[in-house]
């Protein structure tokens, strides 16, 4: 069996950033960038208000100032400079007139018609409540680096610097391919003996928060000739098959991989649950997993190894899930010699202290062992237990919740 820290290095290493291509946008939420954006122009592109107020010079306070204009917010900067003696009712995000070196907040002001006094006990400095021109950033620099992914606050930062389309990865395509005689497409009567197929609409969800464009290729038999037949055209990234992966007299997911023009770089990977896990590449530079049949399995070798490779392929420079230390709740859990266990459940926080809470089924078998699972511990090979209380290694799946 291959090492899990050697399997996952082994798809990492024939894993490479899709090019680039370029997208309004409001179509690039989610995704990273391929080439860096720069501000267009200093940003604030002037000295501006952060207050309701007026603006003034700080050593004009000691007696009454008059009001000669006010300047609201899209107002152009105003033509005229404020003299000694006089100050501006301005108002946030306005620009803020030359001759002005400071802005009173309203309620730290006295006005009377035109006259301003502004009390002793708020005399202003200068510079108060002004952010500055290109404060955030001045024109040409590099805002967004490639790499970065793209959220809510860096698609506003994008926005804000006049990048109405960027240079982002490609999505990955991944084909989902699900394998064996026993089944039948959702929406079709099960005879005796047959079982709806499931894994198709988990892998393709997965594969979406992931990043990636799926594209289902239904259900194959237990024949390599249908598998091959089902793979060799598939115009993807990835090619992702599910039953099958075993070494069974009806697992052929490794002889189809041949029939391919793959090369199988593993099969078989010392993890429980979903140790036979096949990996190898395909022609046109296809990446080729095989996964487990049974659902738990399944899911768990598509957040280790495919993930891993479809986060790569969409330029993402942390492709792996956030890995912390939490306590363990709700049971012991037991070590497995040579395998690396990845009991699922509930990370939450409990008094300022990270925990974790194993869910009570676990087998590979069971499709709602995953349901409102947010974690993944990971314990590595050995023996004995892990009792209540100890620390363990947790892989975030989503943000935690208040216990």
């Amino acid at each position: 069996m291959t090492p899990l820290s050697q399997a996952q290095a082994e798809v990492e290493a024939r894993s490479r950033a899709l090019p680039g291509q370029d997208v309004p946008l409001a179509e690039a939420g989610g995704r990273v960038l391929a080439r860096h954006v720069a501000a267009a122009r200093d940003l604030p592109g002037t000295d501006i208000s952060m207050m309701d107020g007026y603006a003034l010079r700080a050593s004009d306070v000691a007696g009454a100032l008059r009001v000669v204009y006010e300047v609201a917010a899209g107002d152009a900067p105003p033509e005229r400079a404020l003299q000694p003696g006089e100050a501006a009712r301005i108002f946030t995000g306005a620009p803020v007139p030359a001759g002005a070196d400071c802005v009173v907040m309203q309620e730290h002001a006295a006005r009377n018609g035109t006259e301003l006094r502004v009390g002793p006990a708020h005399e202003p400095k200068a510079g108060q409540h002004i952010r500055r021109r290109g404060e955030e950033v001045r024109a040409g620099a590099t805002v967004l680096p490639a790499g970065t992914r793209l959220g809510p606050a860096e698609l506003s930062l994008a926005a804000a610097c006049e990048a109405a389309r960027v240079q982002v990865h490609r999505r990955p395509r991944v084909a989902v391919l699900t394998t064996g005689d026993e089944l039948v497409a959702l929406g079709q009567e099960p005879a005796p003996g047959k079982l709806v197929e499931t894994n198709s609409h988990a892998l393709a969800q997965l594969a979406r928060e992931a990043g990636a464009e799926p594209v289902l290729l239904g259900i194959a038999s237990d024949s390599v000739e249908q598998i091959a037949a089902k793979l060799v055209d598939a115009e993807v990234d990835v090619l992702v098959t599910t039953g099958g992966a075993s070494v069974g007299d009806h697992d052929h997911a490794q002889a189809a991989l041949e029939r391919v023009g793959g090369r199988l770089v593993f099969h078989t990977v010392a993890i429980r649950p979903g140790k036979p896990v096949l990996f190898g590449t395909a022609s046109r530079g296809r990446l080729v997993f095989g996964l487990p049949g049974n659902p738990a399995a399944a899911m768990l070798g598509f957040e280790l190894f495919v993930r891993l490779a479809l986060r790569i392929l969409s330029g993402d420079p942390e492709p792996r899930r956030p890995r912390v230390r939490a306590e363990l709740r709700g049971g012991a859990l037991s070590r497995i010699p040579g395998l690396t266990f990845f009991p699922r459940g509930r990370a939450s926080i409990d008094s300022g202290r990270l925990v974790f809470t194993p869910g009570g089924q676990q087998s590979s078998m069971q499709i709602g062992s995953w349901s409102a699972v947010n974690a993944i511990a990971q314990i590595e090979p050995g023996e004995g237990k892990i009792n209540p209380g100890d620390a363990i290694d947790v892989l975030l799946l989503g943000a935690p919740e208040a216990a």
